[in-house]
């Protein structure tokens, strides 16, 4: 594109001054023809007058050249040289004006019929000829020139200069060099591209990153129960009676759930971290989503008391989604509580709070980013049941509400977590 781009400039400014000078120059001839046959009209008469009144006629006509800036002469029609057409609109008119123009000078020829001698006064002048006029026009068109032929070679490099160091970013990129970025404070509209290019690279190394992660994760997770299940099968050969060989296979049944579980929470992370940030909405009650997932809950932890403060409120949102929202809230709740948890939702102006609390251990404020990230668990010594993604598919989640998860201590000594939606007006 940059390489042929001075070329079909110039060959554009070329055309456009041939062009001008078609449709100009006919104009501007015919103009001087007019200008000049009405200024010359008196002077035809005065020079004819005194010519024709004195035998030394051509002494007279030198005589007036001298007083007018015009070339005097007598002419025969036979001498005059004019094409045929032109000699029948000076015989019909009387009177006919011939300009030809060049670069810097016009030279201008009239002729006025004379019958009484049968001849024709010819009138000669040259324009610019000694004017400043036609070298001040070529002068101001050569500086003109000279300007555009600079700020073209500029504006080329300039652009070409910005082309190459993107072109230079972007092959460095697709060569695997996934941490550099572009510089975006250029010119527009390379600025545009770079910050376009810089955003774009930014995902996608955000996404190689959760890749990594989320591999890293669940190969750490898998080794646990596939391990436990090669313990169990190679037991499994010196079991001495059937009792023996069932409590082996229950295990086995219960490191196979646990790998059925790891499967489905790593699926569903993964289907909704890849779904588009549009998402379809309807209107969602959410005292029913939480006093379902909390009667489910209850049951497989009836030693942790639950305390309910909930105002009925509707907001737009995912059904579906939201309930795996609210039931990772409340697992986790009831996973690290000590003997309650506490679960309050209240419309503050037009705000839907809802906040999950527990007596649990508690999470530092440091912590508060790093534990919704996937595979993130800060029990080291994994005592507690999970694979460390029940709090990051509640941020996905969340993310496509566009709202966030904030982090809190409770006045219950443990964790409170907090999410605000917009309410939904009927």
């Amino acid at each position: 594109m940059f390489r042929y781009l001075l070329s079909y400039l110039s060959l554009t400014i070329v055309s456009a001054i041939v062009f001008a000078a078609l449709v100009l120059d006919p104009l501007y001839v015919q103009a001087i023809k007019q200008d000049e046959l009405a200024y010359t009209r008196g002077i035809n008469q005065v020079v004819s007058e005194d010519v024709f009144e004195h035998q030394e006629q051509q002494a007279r006509l030198l005589y007036w050249a001298d007083r007018f800036s015009y070339d005097f002469s007598l002419k025969k029609l036979a001498d005059i040289q004019l094409p045929a057409q032109q000699i029948k609109q000076l015989q019909e008119n009387g009177v006919f004006a011939e300009v030809r123009s060049g670069w810097a000078v016009d030279r201008i020829t009239l002729y006025y019929s004379h019958p009484s001698c049968d001849c024709y006064l010819m009138m000669t002048k040259n324009y610019g000829e000694h004017g400043l006029f036609q070298q001040y026009l070529l002068s101001f068109l050569l500086i003109v020139v000279t300007f555009i032929a600079l700020f073209i070679l500029y504006y080329t490099y300039r652009h070409k200069k910005e082309v190459t160091r993107l072109t230079k970013v972007y092959q460095a990129y697709g060569q695997g060099s996934f941490n550099i970025r572009a510089e975006s404070k250029t010119a527009q509209p390379y600025a545009i591209l770079a910050k376009t290019f810089n955003q774009m690279a930014e995902q996608i190394e955000a996404l190689l990153q959760e890749q990594r992660t989320l591999v890293h994760g669940v190969t750490h997770d898998l080794r646990t129960p596939i391990a436990r299940l090669r313990f169990a099968l190679d037991m499994t050969r010196n079991c001495q009676d059937l009792q023996q060989y069932q409590a082996r296979l229950q295990d086995m049944d219960l490191d196979l759930d646990e790998l059925d579980d790891l499967v489905n929470q790593w699926l569903f992370y993964a289907q909704v971290s890849s779904k588009p940030a549009m998402i379809e909405l309807q209107q969602v009650a959410v005292v029913p989503l939480i006093n379902h997932s909390l009667k489910k809950l209850s049951v497989l932890y009836p030693a942790i008391k639950v305390t309910v403060e909930l105002q009925s409120a509707v907001i737009q949102g995912n059904e579906q989604l939201l309930i795996r929202a609210v039931d990772n809230l409340m697992m986790n709740a009831f996973k690290f509580a000590h003997s309650q948890i506490k679960v309050t939702v209240s419309q503050v102006n037009r705000q839907l709070l809802l906040a999950v609390e527990d007596d649990g251990p508690g999470i530092k404020d440091e912590l508060h980013d790093y534990i919704t990230q996937p595979f993130v668990r800060l029990d080291a010594s994994r005592s507690t049941d999970g694979f460390g993604l029940g709090l990051a598919i509640v941020k996905c989640i969340l993310d496509k509400h566009h709202t966030q998860l904030t982090i809190k201590h409770s006045p219950l000594g443990g964790a409170c977590f907090m999410v605000a939606f917009n309410a939904y007006n009927h």
